[in-house]
């Protein structure tokens, strides 16, 4: 047996706040599912079936992100609307660059953004449901400056 993908379902308590900051971070849905009168609401393109709840799949480069607000296979509905509290489980996405965060109304980094020594710096935030996102960009000489340049930055050293 050979996965051959991988994905994130996050489960949601607001689908528009969700979708809104996924969006922000350059994230183009490709699939939808929901009500009538929520799959109105999205951009042209996006292939959509009817459904009870709400939800929308990203592609990141092959790896699928979900987020919807239901799920016909989980049994108590209720988790739906539960904040996340903890930094144990989070996603990490790629960035060429992570100036632009710093300026997205819908990004609240609150971790300390941090230059490690295999060679990224990272700055760390929290989806409206509290799931945390890592974003990474490579820590070369213009990045790490242009980042200084907004916000401190510390530096992770192997010693």
């Amino acid at each position: 047996m050979k996965p051959t993908s991988i994905g994130i379902h996050i489960k949601v308590k607001d689908i528009q706040a969700s979708k809104r900051f996924y969006d922000s971070l350059g994230l183009k849905a490709v699939f939808a599912m929901g009500t009538e009168e929520y799959r109105t609401t999205l951009e042209e393109g996006i292939d959509s079936v009817p459904e009870n709840y709400n939800g929308l799949v990203y592609d990141v480069n092959g790896a699928k992100l979900e987020i919807a607000d239901g799920h016909i296979g989980i049994k108590n509905q209720d988790v739906f609307g539960v904040t996340v509290h903890t930094e144990k489980i989070s996603a990490m996405l790629n960035f060429e660059s992570l100036v632009p965060l710093f300026s997205n109304e819908e990004v609240n980094i609150t971790f300390p953004v941090r230059t490690y020594y295999w060679g990224t710096i990272e700055a760390a935030f929290r989806d409206p449901d509290g799931f945390v996102v890592v974003a990474i960009a490579q820590a070369t000489e213009e990045e790490v400056a242009a980042v200084k340049e907004l916000v401190e930055v510390e530096e992770v050293t192997n010693e």
